[in-house]
């Protein structure tokens, strides 16, 4: 009990990191990518969703289906200032998470970037899901 409460104390924060082999336009493109707008900010979404189909996304206008991507934007607040937060998740299962200051001009585009090289991302293109869904499947 108690090294369970010791390792949610010592938990932090998620730091993406680039994958040693990005994804191609054509990989990105492969899944179909729902929008979770959570910030309700009309000009964030709306230079996400370019900046997503930029880096080779398919953005779609409705809900996930099984084994889709769905990407949960948000806007958190922390003493430093606002951020804005992309979290992608299949199935709920989640890939990976990008964040980037919100006061600054490109957040939308340096949100979608991070999403397209990080590892997570690739592990879940080239993996054909994540390791809690093959395991739902009986992969």
């Amino acid at each position: 009990m108690a090294f369970a409460l010791l390792a949610t104390a010592c938990a932090g924060q998620w730091h993406s990191r680039s994958a040693d082999k990005p994804l191609t336009h054509g990989e990105l493109s492969s899944r179909a990518l729902s929008i979770a707008d959570d910030a309700h900010d009309p000009t964030l979404y709306s230079a996400f969703a370019r900046a997503l189909a930029k880096e080779g996304f398919t953005v779609v206008q409705r809900p996930p289906y099984h084994e889709d991507l769905e990407v949960s934007l948000s806007i958190a607040r922390k003493p430093a200032g606002a951020l804005a937060l992309a979290t992608l998740r299949s199935d709920g299962f989640f890939i990976e998470e990008a964040q980037a200051p919100l006061d600054c001009a490109d957040a939308a585009e340096a949100l979608a970037s991070t999403l397209a090289v990080a590892q997570g991302t690739a592990d879940f293109f080239r993996n054909s899901g994540t390791p809690q869904q093959k395991g739902l499947s009986g992969q």
